[in-house]
This record gives C-alpha cells, structure tokens and sequence, in this order.
C-alpha cells in the first residue's frame, strides 16, 4: 500500500493511477494534516510526499511521521519535489528522507524507485533472535562467508564492542565515515552517539516484540545518511550479539555482470547495459559511454527484456536489484579473506 500526498490534484490523480496500473494500493491525501489523519487507521509500505504543500509541509510531516514511533516511522519516505536547491535536499536527508524524485516526474523511474525501495524492505531480516548451534569463534568460516555478501555486516553487542566487520561494510565505512569501528563501535558525528547506544540496548533488550525501527547517521559531508538495520541473536557460549546491516541509499548493491549473465545468459554488453540501466543512465547516455549507437542499445535492450522477461524498464530494474550481489572479495581464499577481515579476538 502506498500513502501519496500531493496538493496539485491532477498530479495526486496521475501518480496514483501509475501506481495502481502497476499493481499497487493506494490511499490519497491532499495535506500533511489529511496523511497523518490516514496515518492512524492503515500502515501504507510507502510513502510518497510533496514537499511544497500549504499548511504542513513535507519536511514537517516526515518529522511528525518519525515523531510519533511505530511502523510508519520506518515506511521508506519519498519525496517529490520542484526543488533542486541542496539544501533542500540535505534538509530532507537529514530528517530521514530516503529518496527523492524531481518535477515534472518521470513515471518510469517513480515506479523503479518504489519497487526498489519496497524490495529493500522485504530483503531485511526479521528482527527476532536468531539462535545458532555454534559460536561464531568456533567456526572462522562462517565468518569469511559474509565477506561474499555486497552487504555491510558489522558484528557488535549493546556494550558496543566490535566483534566482525566484514569486507563491504569497511567499504561503506570508508566512503561514508558515519560510523567508527576501532575501538567500541560510536557514530562520527558526536551527538549521534547516545542515539546509537540507545538504537543498540533497545535492540539486545530480551523479550522485545517489535525490535528497533531502522536507524539514519548522518554522514560527514552532510549530503546523505547511512541506514542501520540491527538484529539480535545468540552465539552459544556468548553474551548476545547485534548483527548490523548498513544501507548506502546512494550505492544500492548491484549483481556483477557475470551473475547475470549466468542467471539469464545475458552476453557480456547485455549485462554491462543492463548494470548501467539499474544505476539510472538513460539509453542515450549508455550509448555515449560505450561508443556505439542508440539503435545498437536498443537492439541489446530487446534481449535483455527477452531474456529476464522483464515487460518494462521498472521491471528490469527491480529483478536486477532482485540479483544476489556478491562482493569482489569472494574471489580471495578463505583464508586470506579471514585473516584480513576480523576486527577483533573473541
């Protein structure tokens, strides 16, 4: 289900008519006060806001839609907007924004967006205590395994000792500087850290029902934010652990060309092209950066549909995001990937 809010009415009109063609639900609402009022009777997956409203805008809703807890506090928050200002755009990041789509909109990258961000959601583990029949420690391998993962993996517990960082996630970390991993696991920005231990006890606190919603660390260049998900579970023979999974909006994980075309029998241009599509070039642009012409992009796009099945560009996109993302360091022995990536002694 799917909240859109918009005051122009001929826009609100045709944003939900593209998504219920798509296959969506979708509740409507005209005003930041009519979504909070939609807000207390249903959960949408996604919310879909203008920023520029009379009354309560955007930036205030997403503030009051965070405010008030719950589930709706974690839906993925879009916004749409005429406004290409940065500031705009930090402001929004910084309050939790998740993504943002510019007027006037372009439907096929709308419904790309939504599909990718709603897969997002169903791709997070369930935050329930996972039980495991071994200790970490006891099987080193284990622990190489999460380095094949284009994931970040962070291994931590509530008194924040660092455990495991996996391969990705140093990548993420070193890109985005949100968090730091020597020493006990804090946040860069110094007045995230209560926020984080906080995120961290709710978290490792046994019994909980619902867990702790998705956590947002601004990172230093105050452009973007990175996503934590923390799941608990148990390692016999230790106290229990916080499994955290990081979430770069700006650089979802993306299958190797090779998977794909082991996947689909895509050639090596196909899946370069289809790579390249995923990662929001348009046909022209793909053309451009592989030398050869429109009409010779359009005719490997033909195969590329043909052969994923896909029936239009937003379905491409979400069954390539759909693709296992193996990191790069899956082509290093065992060993060596063990040896380079623990953070820490048990």
């Amino acid at each position: 289900m799917i909240l859109c809010i918009d005051d122009e009415v001929d826009l609100l009109c045709d944003l939900a008519e593209e998504l219920r063609e798509a296959g969506y639900g979708v509740i409507e609402a005209s005003t930041g006060a009519e979504a909070l009022d939609q807000l207390e009777q249903v959960q949408p997956d996604l919310i879909l806001c203008d920023i520029s409203m009379p009354g309560m805008d955007g930036h205030e809703l997403l503030q009051a839609v965070k405010a008030a807890g719950g589930s709706n506090s974690a839906a993925p928050f879009v916004f749409l907007t005429a406004l290409a200002e940065r500031e705009q755009i930090i402001e929004g990041k910084r309050l939790g924004a998740d993504d943002y789509l510019v007027k006037p909109i372009d439907y096929d990258l709308m419904l790309a967006t939504v599909e990718t961000r709603l897969r997002q959601i169903r791709l997070w583990p369930r935050q329930t205590a996972i039980p495991l029949p071994w200790a970490a420690s006891d099987r080193p391998e284990a622990l190489a395994v999460l380095d094949l993962l284009a994931v970040g993996v962070i291994l931590t517990d509530a008194a924040r000792r660092v455990h495991f960082v996996n391969a990705m996630a140093r990548g993420i970390l070193q890109d985005t500087g949100a968090l730091i991993t020597e020493g006990a696991l804090s946040a860069a920005d110094d007045s995230e850290n209560r926020k984080l231990g906080s995120w961290l006890q709710q978290i490792a606190q046994e019994g909980s029902d619902s867990g702790a919603s998705p956590l947002a660390l601004p990172c230093p260049d105050g452009a973007r934010s990175l996503s934590l998900l923390g799941v608990p579970f148990q390692a016999n023979g230790h106290a229990a652990r916080i499994a955290i999974f990081l979430g770069d909006r700006q650089k979802p994980p993306l299958p190797r060309a090779e998977t794909l075309s082991a996947l689909y029998g895509l050639t090596p241009t196909e899946a370069r092209i289809a790579l390249l599509l995923a990662s929001g070039d348009k046909p022209a642009a793909i053309a451009t950066a592989l030398g050869v012409s429109a009409t010779t992009v359009a005719f490997h796009l033909r195969n590329i549909f043909e052969k994923t099945g896909a029936d239009r560009q937003a379905t491409l996109v979400g069954i390539l995001f759909a693709c296992p993302a193996i990191s790069e360091a899956s082509s290093l022995p065992v060993a060596e990937v063990n040896r380079t990536d623990r953070c820490g002694t048990e």
